[in-house]
């Protein structure tokens, strides 16, 4: 009886042990999760908008711009809202996401510098085309939102409102809601379009055209064919366009 009773509480022991390690795991994981979506790791998490389609953060780790062979800027360029001359020299197209901090990064750091620098003296044209990673859930909702504010000539004040915000991660339709009764745009037009068919279907189509041009992250950008990945800072963006310019 009494070598019964031990054999009992070894085996309760064990189970517990095993019980225990299990949960540890559990809470590292956890916690590697909760530090990727903060934004501390660039470039290591997968996700895709389409199946098999390998996309990610990308922060400032990623490697130096290379030139990209035989990409034609015309075929990144469709009717997608736009920031500078039409005629500017130097076109930059940005493939983004309203949830990825490391768009919200170049949003908040070095957006305003290309801006004064070089979008406000004519000498670039930016274009930003939507590029939602599927694990961003307000990603997509997010774009939707901004298209539709766009189709009353508000498009950028609205992409502005969601980045000064935060970004979209936590977002809802209340917020998308209450930004655009802060902009003063006609609800009942920008709620209709939201449940466009056409408005998934052009973010659809930014996202296809991004993969083929090699687009695998956000943010990501052609500066003339040029490629630069994440959220480099403004000096790396000086360099090409000075030399573009030479």
């Amino acid at each position: 009886m009494e070598e019964q009773t031990i054999k009992k509480e070894n085996l309760s022991t064990h189970k517990s042990q095993n019980w225990l390690l299990v949960t540890s795991f559990l809470q590292v994981v956890l916690l590697v999760y909760i530090a990727m979506q903060i934004g501390g790791i660039g470039g290591t998490i997968q996700g895709a908008a389409v199946a098999g389609a390998p996309t990610v953060e990308r922060g400032v780790a990623d490697p130096e711009p290379q030139p990209v062979a035989n990409v034609d800027m015309k075929q990144l360029v469709d009717d997608d809202p736009s920031l500078g001359e039409k005629d500017a020299p130097i076109t930059i197209v940005e493939f983004s996401d309203y949830e990825c901090p490391f768009c919200a990064r170049f949003y908040s750091q070095t957006l305003p510098q290309i801006k004064s620098n070089y979008i406000e003296t004519g000498k670039v044209k930016l274009i930003y085309r939507d590029f939602p990673l599927s694990f961003h859930q307000q990603a997509e909702p997010a774009a939707i939102a901004a298209n539709c504010a766009g189709q009353q000539g508000k498009y950028f004040e609205y992409h502005d409102k969601i980045f000064d915000d935060g970004g979209a991660a936590g977002k809802s339709s209340a917020d998308y809601k209450k930004w655009a009764q802060e902009l003063k745009l006609n609800v009942a037009q920008w709620e209709k379009c939201l449940s466009d068919p056409a408005q998934k279907q052009e973010i659809q189509k930014d996202f296809l055209d991004g993969q083929r041009a090699g687009v695998q992250g956000t943010p990501g950008f052609f500066v003339n064919g040029k490629v630069v990945s994440g959220a480099q800072p403004f000096s790396v963006f000086q360099q090409i366009i000075e030399q573009e310019l030479r």
